[in-house]
């Protein structure tokens, strides 16, 4: 019983720092072929519309962003487009809307109530956690690290977009992506050093470019260009997959022509690779269409 008055008092206190104590701080949007345009949040009836027959995916969104965000609406799409799925968009925008510090803190919070939302449909269901995929762009790659974390690692496959590097540990296993969060976690890495980070930490990295300063972003006046590119790129990679990447040492190898590794497919949805492991490196065009073959 004093853990359970400490834990209550506890989550108050953390919603009244957020400033969101009157309203609710984490919502869930659902989406499938049957509740496309749909913008209800999902957390009254997800046992009534949720279809265990179904892959689903989970969207997670970044800083400054809320559910209708560009990427979670072209990934949604583009998914929609070639199959059926139950996708579940986490907004957690009264707090991403926050200053970045608090907005980073509150990363665990939030993937533990998204983990509670898929333990119940697991439970219902019989659902096996494999069957779900993760999605998570910025500091969202980071809520869905909890999601997975939260889960032990049950989860099927997890995608991380360029997640944020600003202010956060990559060797901090117990907050920041890790291939452990899922049975496979595939990183895609576009703006490594600024608004993303470098560092490998999935079972696949992805190093589009090298990872850093992407083609077409230095005539754009948005600076966060290149960290968008990760999920344009995996958008495309949903669409048309022609992206082909080498396993190799380092980008200098790669661009000398001196690697010797196997190619794998980079992100995608039904053709993701799960048996890709390591360092990979591709380059891609200025302007979309951005594959190369």
């Amino acid at each position: 019983m004093k853990y359970f008055w400490y834990f209550s008092l506890a989550f108050i206190c953390s919603l009244v720092r957020w400033g969101q104590a009157e309203i609710d701080p984490v919502s869930f949007i659902y989406y499938s072929k049957h509740h496309r345009n749909t913008s209800d949040p999902l957390k009254s009836d997800v046992l009534e519309v949720f279809n265990p027959r179904l892959p689903t995916i989970v969207l997670v969104h970044g800083w400054k962003q809320n559910y209708k965000a560009d990427n979670n609406y072209f990934i949604r799409e583009a998914i929609l487009s070639k199959l059926d799925a139950n996708i579940i968009v986490v907004d957690w925008s009264p707090l991403s809307k926050k200053e970045y510090s608090t907005a980073r803190d509150a990363v665990p919070f939030v993937g533990r109530l998204a983990a509670k939302l898929l333990d119940k449909i697991s439970n219902k269901f019989g659902y096996s956690l494999r069957k779900v995929t993760l999605v998570g762009f910025s500091l969202g790659a980071h809520v869905c690290a909890a999601i997975g974390k939260t889960l032990h690692g049950k989860i099927g496959v997890f995608t991380a977009l360029d997640p944020a590097g600003i202010g956060i540990n990559p060797f901090d296993h117990d907050y920041c992506v890790y291939k452990t969060d899922a049975q496979y976690v595939q990183v895609i890495h576009t703006d490594g050093n600024f608004y993303g980070m470098l560092e490998a930490v999935g079972d696949s990295d992805f190093y589009l470019n090298g990872g850093v300063n992407q083609p077409g972003c230095d005539d754009e006046d948005d600076e966060k260009c290149s960290h968008k590119r990760a999920w344009k790129y995996f958008v495309e990679s949903i669409n048309n997959n022609t992206f082909f990447a080498t396993q190799c040492h380092s980008w200098r190898d790669y661009k000398d022509g001196s690697c010797r590794g196997k190619r794998r497919l980079m992100g995608g949805f039904q053709t993701v690779d799960v048996s890709a492991r390591g360092k990979f490196y591709l380059k891609t065009n200025s302007a979309s269409p951005y594959g190369q073959h």
